[in-house]
């Protein structure tokens, strides 16, 4: 629990409390209309957040928003300098923490902001229909591949992955099953994956089907040894669920043994 507080953002299982996407539900996330319609912002401001942001001084604090236009994010940095440099701080480390995710990303910096910016209309190219998009759909088109480089820089399989959790707890993509998420998890085939080979659900070594099925026997235990009132408090549900999977393996590679992490949750 000690180890959980000193960077929620990083170790916080219950992803919709953890202060950064919290702060994002409310400034970002919140409006379903604002974020999907024809003008293509809601993509730039989620690429911010999940490419540039996600982590840093900046997310974290009461002055996280939504811009408009670039020009108001090169206007609030003017600003916003004071907030930015106090206690001998760097802008880029107000705006940026680099190992939000883990390992440094040395991509990952403001710059990136002017692309995303240019590119703010691909998303209702395609995804600009009455019916919702699979996650599927969302991971795929997220990792794809344009000319030999990743579609949106700094936007790898990790970050495919927390944004399609982003939206679809938004509303914005429809809820998948926990076979479709299990799937995805096996594809992705990181942090969750992990966990449930160190849970010993599965082996290292685990088919797609092995990984699925797990997933979803996993997700039918807690549906039913959780109350009501701990879902809601938790917010629970199978991108949670994945989440929490990436978040207990992270603790044991910083070196908490796994009996450690069980004695401090009874």
């Amino acid at each position: 629990m000690e180890k959980v507080t000193s960077d929620l953002d990083f170790f916080l299982p219950f992803r919709r409390h953890a202060p950064s996407l919290a702060n994002a539900r409310r400034k970002i996330y919140a409006d379903v209309d604002r974020l999907t319609s024809s003008t293509g912002i809601g993509l730039f401001n989620v690429l911010a957040f999940r490419g540039v942001f996600f982590g840093s001084p900046f997310a974290k604090s009461d002055r996280f928003r939504w811009f408009d236009r670039f020009e108001d994010w090169k206007r609030f940095t003017i600003d916003e300098k004071k907030e930015a440099t106090k206690d001998n701080r760097t802008e880029e480390k107000y705006y940026v923490r680099r190992n939000c995710y883990g390992r440094s990303q040395k991509e990952r910096n403001t710059k990136l902001l002017k692309g995303y910016w240019e590119q703010r209309d691909l998303w209702n190219k395609i995804f600009n229909q009455p019916t919702q998009p699979t996650v599927e759909e969302v991971y795929t088109w997220l990792t794809a591949s344009d000319l030999g480089m990743t579609r949106f820089r700094n936007i790898g399989a990790l970050s495919a992955l927390l944004i399609c959790g982003d939206l679809i707890e938004a509303g914005v993509v429809a809820m998948p099953s926990a076979m479709e998420f299990g799937e995805l998890i096996y594809k992705v085939g990181k942090g969750a994956k992990d966990g449930m080979v160190m849970f010993d659900l599965v082996k290292k070594n685990a088919d797609k089907e092995e990984i699925c099925k797990a997933f979803i026997s996993l997700d039918l235990a807690l549906q039913r040894e959780l109350t009501d009132v701990e879902k809601e408090a938790m917010g629970y549900n199978i991108i949670m669920l994945e989440h929490t999977l990436c978040k207990i393996k992270r603790l044991t590679s910083r070196g908490i043994p796994k009996d450690t992490i069980f004695s401090d949750i009874s």
